[in-house]
């Protein structure tokens, strides 16, 4: 696709929001409102993958997954849209295989996975997206390094797991034990864990300001619900404490007014916006989901390398970088979307 800068004022007839869900809809309609908590994910048939030449040492795991959406997980008008394996998914579920590769490589005790926290996730998009093998498809994880944590005593993994066609890598903070040191277990995946969306609260965004004359944004984000105490699989120690995913979907929300905005276009009217790839980084797992005051979190959020891209069947579709902080967790997700005819 020949692509084809765009301006970088962002034509917003009113700028200010008291609730996001005021412009995007009711938010039990959308995906990024509470769509996302609606899946439910599965990993079964866990057993060691066949051996690749000079990686044969290398620990690993694989599995079959399923997840279940209802069918209207997502709406857009009078429309359900079609299910497909999401970022959310992705990541919920690439945490599941850290948590069982981490304690059957590593024997790590249930109090100890509950202090183990992802400092860095990268999910990158796959060719094609996955949405007739939702009820069964292959998943596959390997630590690929071991790196130092910035606390004593402590140390830090890289999982690269394969899940459907797309690819993450999580870097989990953990205690400091030495691979070998203690019997390995059998890997399983608990209830509860990091990646069950039971542990989910609610996000609301509240009093969005654009910046006149840019493409950037504040917002204030409102997190109820969600686990009240402690948990058990990783950063149940945390808990209560903001969520990545909280992260990614109040982000998400954010980037898709200023997207709409940008090109004028009726939520309504609107293709899927497709994930390319996203990056999230944590500095700390000690992250309340209150201000000192009770109050809501303050967030910033951005479009970054906003392109108009043209494809040899006449379609013009926007790409950009959303980039956002909240609570010590940045995001960085490069998504595309097709533009209706009118708007391009």
């Amino acid at each position: 696709m020949p692509a084809q800068s765009s301006s970088s004022i962002l034509p917003v007839a009113s700028p200010y929001l008291p609730d996001i869900s005021d412009y995007l809809g009711a938010p039990e309609r959308r995906f990024f409102g509470e769509g996302y908590k609606r899946s439910r994910h599965r990993l079964t048939g866990f057993h060691l993958p066949e051996p690749d030449g000079a990686a044969s040492e290398v620990p690993r795991l694989a599995a079959t997954a399923q997840v279940d959406y209802p069918s209207d997980w997502s709406r857009k008008g009078d429309t359900d849209q079609r299910p497909h394996l999401s970022t959310v998914d992705v990541l919920l579920l690439g945490a599941q295989l850290t948590e069982a590769l981490l304690t059957s490589h590593l024997g790590l005790t249930e109090r100890e996975l509950a202090t183990v926290w992802l400092a860095r996730v990268r999910i990158k998009a796959g060719n094609r997206p996955v949405e007739d093998d939702l009820t069964g498809f292959p998943v596959s994880a390997q630590l690929v390094g071991r790196l130092p944590s910035p606390r004593p005593g402590r140390a830090r993994t890289a999982v690269e797991a394969t899940v459907g066609t797309l690819r993450i890598r999580l870097e989990a903070d953990h205690p400091d034990v030495s691979p070998g040191a203690r019997a390995r277990t059998a890997p399983v995946v608990r209830a509860g864990g990091y990646g069950d969306t039971r542990r989910l609260g609610v996000q609301r965004v509240e009093s969005m300001q654009v910046r006149p004359g840019s493409s950037v944004a504040t917002a204030d984000v409102r997190l109820t619900g969600g686990p009240e105490g402690a948990l058990g699989g990783m950063e149940g120690e945390q808990q209560p404490s903001v969520h990545l995913v909280d992260v990614f979907v109040t982000a998400l929300q954010i980037g898709q007014v200023l997207l709409y905005e940008l090109d004028q276009i009726p939520r309504a009217d609107s293709d899927t916006l497709w994930m390319r790839s996203t990056l999230l980084e944590a500095t700390t797992p000690h992250r309340p989901r209150a201000a000192a005051d009770g109050g809501p979190l303050p967030m910033r959020a951005e479009l970054r390398d906003s392109v108009l891209l043209n494809n040899r069947l006449g379609e013009t579709w926007r790409r950009a970088d959303i980039a956002a902080q909240l609570a010590d967790i940045s995001v960085v997700c490069s998504v595309v979307h097709r533009l209706p005819r009118s708007s391009s």
